[in-house]
């Protein structure tokens, strides 16, 4: 069985660009994709409100509400590849809680979306993908944005 992590961000295309792209190279049939979507507190507490939903919400729950999560799941549920959803809170940088994903769910691989910056840009606002490719103990997939 081989297991692959795709964390969908809010952007809906580009959630649907790396979707695709597993569904065009994977072609193991005894896949499993694991959708992701990274929370902070403050994420959750307003997906929560914004969904009226008391108390203490369940964060696998929130994720399979986001946007870019459902249109993933979409193309691959038509490709008949098997789906997990998985909400993932992280305090700090991103890039640590996707890799301890990458462990937690014992996913083999790793797609992710890079979306065009400038070298400044990611010198200023720092790049969740290029630590995740670096740190991550899997092969990562990168979708780049002309892709879309």
């Amino acid at each position: 069985m081989s297991r692959v992590l795709l964390p969908a961000s809010n952007h809906s295309k580009w959630a649907e660009s790396v979707a695709d792209v597993v569904v065009d190279t994977e072609a193991d049939e005894d896949l499993t994709v694991v959708v992701s979507h990274v929370f902070d507190a403050d994420e959750v507490t307003s997906t929560s409100e914004n969904l009226d939903i008391e108390g203490r919400a369940d964060v696998d729950e929130l994720a399979s509400r986001k946007s870019g999560v459902g249109a993933a799941l979409r193309r691959l549920d038509d490709a008949d590849i098997d789906t997990e959803v998985r909400g993932i809170e992280h305090e700090g940088e991103p890039a640590e809680a996707i890799v301890d994903a990458v462990e937690s769910v014992d996913a083999d691989r790793l797609y992710m979306y890079s979306r065009k910056r400038s070298p400044a840009g990611k010198a200023l606002f720092g790049s969740t993908l290029q630590e995740v490719v670096i740190e991550a103990r899997v092969p990562v997939v990168v979708v780049p944005s002309n892709a879309l």
